[in-house]
């Protein structure tokens, strides 16, 4: 292969790969964007009317009772029920029923439930035509009977109500959806009204027809509307449940939802390809600057992220760290017995080298103390510097006091050993303050002071040993216990 050939190879794998696949991902993309918004245009075209159809349904329901008060409160009406007149209630109440108020069935039923009359679709049927819905009805009427709807007739026939109460649900009649609505029938001007309770009741029912799904069709602007008892759709179609107030469906009404945001992307999609071609070359353009871009970001975010974190001078965690760390192992803890211990650490005559030797001889000191230390830790321990020379080791997972011990001893013991600085043997201590949780502390900031008084109490009782907090209530002859004992009964001879 010629080294022609070669560059070539290198320059299609090296630049225009990256581009292509650039180009690509762009037009896929803006295809994506594309779909996504045609699709949420249609979405909210159709959620629109969704809205739409439901107040629509929503204004029918309210009318159904409006009209029907017209004839439901009227005297000569409650007078005609009474005296079982079925010509006057056939000349007066079904024809104006169908013909202005678009009722397309009325059943008038006497106080103790006895059909008087029946209309269906403006003429009038045997009265007995009540009984295949009387099982729908009933429930209705039924809730007409509630106190609180007995409350509002007494009230309209003492003329403190401005209108008679009325039932509204959908329904299922003749296994057509269908707007029931029962009322009392009451006198408008006569105050001989029978008791509460016992009054005719008037039954309304509007039929959602093909007229009415006309009707919707026209005024709001759908296509193909018409009700229907299955659930099933066709293609695009769009379906809304026809409920009853319990929630349950009895029909659903079907229609070729408006699609804008599709008719508006055959329009455009000429223009969004020349955008799609013209992003393509930009991207091109500025693909390898943005890669160099990124990478020099990501770098120096990690960097900003670890010196956030970390002390620069030992590499060890810094506050910030050890805040993160002490919050997760505080939260995520067993409860119980001690789980977590908090081991607070100052050295001993530290200062003295910074006095004798200098800053950069402490410097050093701090290095290889921290990495002792780091040598003896288990993986789970965290070791952090506080600031100067004070330490924190978080050990979670301990079962006993004695755990948390005898990391502190081990901690004692790993410093014993003179440090080799600038060519001069230094010697120092460490003192070490316990606390444990969740038996002695319950958040970080109680755990933290109640280390800080153990260590207190570890350097103004001779340095270089360890004390647990006094609130640790440990057992008599606990080996910690036991320990600190002999620790003390030696010092007292002068052996510490």
């Amino acid at each position: 292969m010629t080294q022609s050939n070669t560059s070539g190879w290198q320059f299609s794998r090296k630049v225009m790969l990256p581009i292509i696949i650039a180009i690509l991902v762009t037009i896929g993309t803006v295809a994506g964007f594309v779909t996504w918004s045609v699709g949420r245009t249609d979405d909210h075209a159709l959620a629109r009317q969704t809205r739409l159809l439901e107040q629509a349904l929503a204004d029918q329901m309210a009318a159904v009772p409006v009209g029907q008060e017209e004839l439901a409160v009227w005297d000569e009406a409650v007078t005609a029920v009474a005296e079982r007149d079925v010509d006057w209630l056939n000349e007066n109440i079904g024809p104006t029923a169908f013909d202005y108020y678009g009722q397309s069935r009325v059943y008038l039923l006497h106080g103790n439930g006895r059909a008087i009359y029946a209309m269906r679709d403006g003429g009038q049927v045997p009265a007995k035509a009540v009984e295949p819905v009387r099982d729908t009805i009933a429930p209705l009427i039924e809730q007409l009977h509630s106190l609180d709807n007995l409350a509002a007739i007494d009230a309209f026939n003492n003329f403190v109500g401005e209108a008679p109460p009325a039932v509204v649900d959908m329904a299922l009649i003749e296994d057509r959806p269908a707007i029931v609505s029962v009322m009392p029938m009451l006198l408008s001007v006569g105050t001989d009204f029978a008791p509460v309770g016992t009054e005719p009741v008037y039954v309304a029912v509007v039929m959602l027809d093909d007229a009415l799904a006309r009707q919707i069709e026209t005024q709001y602007l759908f296509d193909d509307a018409r009700f229907e008892t299955s659930p099933d759709v066709a293609g695009s179609e769009a379906a809304l449940a026809i409920r009853d107030k319990a929630g349950q469906p009895l029909a659903w009404f079907k229609w070729s939802p408006d699609r804008p945001g599709a008719r508006i992307l055959g329009d455009t999609l000429p223009a969004l390809l020349g955008a799609l071609f013209v992003t393509g070359a930009i991207i091109v353009a500025l693909m390898r600057n943005l890669q160099r871009a990124s990478s020099q970001l990501q770098a120096e975010r990690a960097d900003a992220q670890h010196r956030a974190l970390h002390d620069p001078l030992t590499g060890l965690g810094n506050r910030a760290l050890f805040r993160d760390r002490l919050d997760t192992a505080m939260r995520t803890m067993q409860t119980g017995e001690p789980r977590l211990a908090l081991l607070a650490l100052d050295l001993d005559r530290f200062k003295q080298v910074n006095d004798t030797l200098g800053h950069e001889a402490g410097d050093e000191l701090l290095r290889q103390v921290s990495a002792r230390i780091t040598s003896m830790l288990q993986p789970s321990d965290t070791l952090a510097r506080l600031g100067g020379d004070e330490f924190a080791i978080i050990q979670p997972g301990i079962t006993t006091h004695g755990d948390a011990g005898r990391l502190a001893q081990r901690v004692i013991d790993v410093l014993q050993p003179p440090f080799n600085i600038a060519g001069h043997p230094l010697q120092i201590g460490v003192s070490i303050g316990i606390a444990t949780a969740p038996d002695l502390a319950q958040t970080d900031a109680e755990l933290v002071a109640r280390a800080d008084g153990a260590l207190y109490q570890a350097k103004s009782g001779g340095r270089n040993r360890y004390c647990f907090h006094a609130g640790s209530d440990l057992r008599a002859g606990h080996p910690t216990q036991l320990e600190e004992q002999v620790r003390q009964a030696f010092a007292g001879r002068g052996a510490a």
